[in-house]
């Protein structure tokens, strides 16, 4: 039980600070810390429900960010991309998960 308090920590705080150094390059300190909160929240939550999945989910929309700033003219926009491939994957990595143990 240690093992899961301690990781989902650690996989929550590191979703937040990541999630402010990447957010404080396109946004100001306080709305960069709303993006940071939030999705350090939904990291560790999903990471209580679907173990390892929700990590892949927060990395993927990460990269969606990067990418997505590069193409689209406002950063706001790329947020919502990003926001958007985090909620379908946190979605899909909850149905994953449900299908599995389902199935156990």
């Amino acid at each position: 039980m240690d093992l899961i308090v301690t990781l989902t920590a650690v996989f929550t705080l590191a979703a937040g600070v990541v999630s402010y150094l990447v957010a404080r390059r396109d946004l100001r300190p306080g709305p960069a810390g709303a993006v940071a909160v939030v999705a350090g929240l939904c990291t560790g939550l999903g990471f209580l429900f679907t173990v390892y999945l929700a990590v892949v989910a927060y990395v993927g929309s990460v990269v969606v960010w990067l990418v997505a700033r590069r193409f689209l003219r406002k950063p706001g926009s790329a947020l919502v991309v990003a926001a958007g491939v985090f909620a379908v994957g946190l979605a899909g990595s909850v149905t994953v998960m449900s299908v599995a143990l389902s199935n156990m």
